[in-house]
């Protein structure tokens, strides 16, 4: 899996041929075909048009995912403006609450493969559009955002999802630092993760561990989920942020302090039960720690991806690297 994102901030006008331009680029690497990639422009520049009429500013986060069999195209629209109060009306070709032609989110819902919006009165908006190549098999649900520190033209963080119907694992890693150096240290963490991910998670973090004394060093998490006896097993070095959010109850996941490839204490592993409705919540330290979903109406049953694009507009720290990944445990969200 090769992932690539993206942040452009929307300051005016000029803001949206950027993100369009931004979006096809991505869109081609991928290898999507001309007629699909204009698709992806059209949709780009009305959602980027609808930040400047309605917010002036805000960002778009372009998230390019690669498979071997499969790939997707995330696009996330954020703004804190004023909201919308009736979504299913905003939808509808013709409506407008500015004098425009109102054909824009109408328009994107036909030409997406997947879309979704989630707005709050005075608290802004977040628009989600997904676009796929190939067949995108049906699994457990995650969603991610990784974005380097302003300047940087490679990201420190990294993150790993490997979903599965028996057993899944999730990892989030944040090199020392940012830059390229983080970004090595990254790297070759989720490399040792992917070749040993059918063994134990404190197995992983002790490979992990032997694997970056060649670089800075990270700190990192590891996630092993047994969906049979529905319980999680987590073993974290450092300063990865982790929480099972359940119907009723949320529950902070333990990690050790310590840095992969420089110091590791003596490795622990944690066991926490889950149900069908838990996600898991990762996060690095570019995202500030009060990072929740509480209070959100209705945001917990929303696909990962979409609550991932919202919860780093929200808590984002804008100077460091910054990730996060949700993931639905128990099966597919709404």
């Amino acid at each position: 899996m090769h992932v690539t994102h993206r942040s452009i901030a929307i300051t005016d006008r000029s803001s949206i041929g950027e993100v369009r331009r931004a979006a096809q680029m991505a869109a081609q690497l991928l290898g999507f075909a001309e007629s699909r990639r204009n698709d992806i422009g059209i949709a780009a520049t009305e959602a980027a048009t609808n930040i400047v009429l309605h917010a002036n500013t805000g960002e778009f986060l372009i998230c390019a995912t690669q498979n071997e069999d499969s790939s997707y195209l995330d696009l996330l629209a954020l703004d804190s403006g004023s909201g919308i109060y009736n979504i299913p009306r905003a939808f509808e070709d013709g409506y407008s609450t500015i004098g425009t032609a109102g054909q824009g989110l109408g328009a994107v819902q036909r030409l997406s493969d997947v879309s979704s919006l989630y707005s709050l009165p005075d608290r802004g908006t977040v628009f989600w559009i997904r676009f796929h190549l190939g067949t995108i098999a049906l699994t457990r649900q995650h969603g991610a955002v990784s974005i380097p520190m302003k300047g940087e033209s490679v990201c420190g963080d990294g993150f790993l999802a490997l979903p599965g119907k028996l057993r899944s694992l999730y990892m989030m890693v944040d090199g020392l630092g940012h830059g390229t150096h983080a970004a090595e240290a990254a790297e070759e963490a989720m490399r040792t993760v992917r070749t040993h991910a059918a063994e134990s998670a404190t197995e992983i973090i002790s490979r992990t561990h032997d694997a970056l004394k060649k670089t800075r060093g990270a700190a990192m998490t590891v996630t092993v989920v047994d969906h049979e006896r529905q319980i999680l097993i987590c073993s974290g070095v450092g300063n990865i942020s982790a929480t099972i959010i359940g119907a009723a109850t949320t529950r902070s996941l333990v990690s050790q302090n310590g840095t992969l490839g420089a110091v590791l204490p003596r490795i622990q592993e944690f066991t926490y039960p889950i149900d069908s409705r838990s996600l898991l919540l990762m996060y690095s330290d570019g995202l500030n720690t009060k990072c929740s979903l509480s209070s959100y109406p209705g945001l917990q049953v929303r696909h990962p991806q979409l609550i991932a694009g919202l919860l780093y507009r929200d808590f984002s720290r804008h100077r460091d690297d910054a990730s996060v990944m949700l993931a639905s445990l128990g099966g597919d969200a709404a």
